[in-house]
């Protein structure tokens, strides 16, 4: 059976190209201040504490507007809300770009989680139009490596600013990409919004379209969600003052990161596409394996050694941070007629985790103490993968594996 996107394949796949571009835009914002506050400490008083408030202000907002932004972009169209999230991000890096001091980066990165609150709906409405199987697992994934795309282009900033480069400059040049995102989205607001959903019954001989695990179940993967984005959020925003700490340079800072964002992103695309062959119980214990492995990662970055950063650093972004795209689509699979319900309150558990995750880790580091500042973050990633075996054990017991 072929799938297609309506109302125009070629339409269709600019669409998803939009929503790549936007998740980028919207997602670099924290990202970059995390990985260059290290050269903005230099010009204004901007610490780790600063990181955290803006970081956690960004997913706060975006957790209490996505609700809200759901019904937003059901009346816009998925296209136009994608044009005003990227606007949006370009107008807050503009505002960091000219901000004076600690307080006005907070303002407008925290304003920043407005359109990022639009873009997880329009990008799922947009998805529903793929048809099932593995082509619709490749598109999970592939979505979902905008993020540690946002990264790689945050450590590159910071490998080419280094000790020297002026880092508004740096966020000039992110909002003037920002601003291109708008020519990857096409124009009209209907183009995708009529696209086809998943069929009602079973994608696959041996599935069921009933509920499985019930309301346990959804409190798990709710909860596991919420502690792996505590874990996640943590890395990108202060990787960089890690290095530092471990005496690790600038230039090899950013290497680092983008290493770990390129191993991300692989990591996204191909845990997706295995899962796509193994639709129901199945795809969670890969994702609780992948947990479990990104714990290990924050353990070495506690560490505090150069061998431990490097390595950990890898393993955090490959494992720790690459179970996202899998974890959506066994979200999608466990509950194939509530897939937007499920998915916002999902989503809602992984911006909570982005609001706790940096303040945690910023109440913990206090003045430098990393090490133990890591070694809760990896509790917090071993309790997500206990949690998302747990959603895994519910399924089974209901009787539905594939």
């Amino acid at each position: 059976m072929t799938s297609t996107i309506e109302p125009s394949t070629t339409t269709g796949v600019r669409a998803v190209a939009g929503v790549l571009g936007t998740l980028v835009a919207v997602s670099v914002p924290p990202f970059l201040v995390g990985t260059l506050a290290i050269q903005m400490g230099r010009t204004m008083a901007f610490g780790a504490g600063d990181v955290a408030t803006a970081v956690a202000g960004y997913y706060a907002v975006s957790a209490l507007l996505s609700p809200f932004s759901g019904r937003f972009v059901a009346w816009c169209g998925p296209l136009v809300a994608l044009r005003l999230a990227a606007l949006g991000s370009m107008l807050g890096l503009v505002g960091v770009a000219l901000a004076g001091d600690a307080a006005a980066v907070v303002i407008a990165l925290t304003l920043i989680g407005i359109p990022n609150s639009l873009v997880q709906p329009a990008s799922n409405q947009i998805l529903s139009g793929i048809g099932p199987g593995r082509v619709r697992a490749i598109a999970f994934g592939a979505v979902q490596s905008a993020i540690p795309a946002a990264t790689l282009i945050a450590g590159a900033l910071l490998a080419a600013v280094g000790g020297t480069g002026s880092w508004r400059a740096a966020v000039w040049a992110v909002a003037v990409l920002v601003a291109a995102v708008q020519l990857a989205i096409p124009f009209g607001r209907d183009a995708v919004a009529r696209a086809p959903r998943l069929p009602a019954g079973p994608a696959v001989p041996g599935t069921t379209p009933v509920p499985v695990g019930g309301a346990p179940l959804v409190a798990a993967l709710v909860g596991g969600a919420f502690l792996g984005s505590v874990a996640a959020t943590t890395l990108p925003s202060f990787l960089a003052v890690t290095g530092q700490h471990a005496g690790v340079s600038p230039q090899v800072v950013g290497a680092v990161q983008i290493a770990g964002s390129l191993t991300c992103i692989v990591a996204r695309v191909l845990a997706s596409w295995t899962g796509g062959r193994h639709e129901g119980a199945d795809s969670l214990r890969a994702v609780g394996s992948m947990l479990a492995g990104g714990a290990l990662g924050y353990v070495l970055l506690g560490t505090g050694s150069g061998w431990g950063f490097l390595v950990g650093a890898l393993a955090a972004y490959g494992l720790g941070w690459g179970w996202n795209g899998l974890f959506n689509l066994s979200v999608t699979q466990a509950r194939p007629h509530s897939i937007a319900a499920v998915t916002g309150l999902t989503q809602g558990g992984v911006f909570f985790g982005g609001v706790c995750g940096p303040l945690l880790f910023a109440a913990v580091a206090g003045s430098g103490r990393y090490g133990p500042a890591w070694y809760v973050i990896a509790i917090a990633a071993a309790a997500s993968a206990a949690l998302i075996a747990h959603a895994r054990q519910r399924w089974v017991r209901s009787g539905v594996v594939t």
